[in-house]
């Protein structure tokens, strides 16, 4: 039931979420995340953070910049396109972390090799 969010949020992530999915804002720690009403299953998204390594994350729109999908020549920018290009950046990578306690899932900009929440080694298989 995760994947059916992941692939809703790849095709139109300005939309309201489908049920039984919640999008919810964590105004203290300034991050999204998105709540299944049926299973209280978590999906938190962390994309619009960098990477700082040893599971540090810092809020930025940095990622932007890093992909080159920023455009800098002009002071002024269109807020349509600003928002816009929120989501013109490479596919975000989902991970699956129950190393920390209760499982969620994490959408990142980037592969990581640590859990941005607890420290801890991530392995991939496949």
């Amino acid at each position: 039931m995760v994947y059916n969010l992941w692939y809703f949020l790849q095709a139109s992530p300005e939309s309201s979420v489908p049920f039984p999915w919640e999008r919810c804002f964590d105004a203290r720690a300034q991050i999204l995340f998105y709540k299944n009403a049926l299973n209280e299953a978590m999906v938190i998204d962390l994309r619009s953070r960098v990477n700082l390594g040893g599971g540090m994350f810092h809020l930025s729109d940095m990622w932007l910049d890093l992909t080159g999908r920023c455009c800098c020549y002009s002071d002024h920018q269109h807020p349509l396109l600003t928002e816009r290009r929120q989501y013109e950046q490479d596919p975000p990578f989902m991970i699956k972390a129950h190393c920390c306690g209760p499982l969620v899932y994490l959408l990142l900009p980037e592969m990581v090799h640590r859990c941005p929440i607890c420290d801890c080694h991530i392995l991939y298989l496949g």
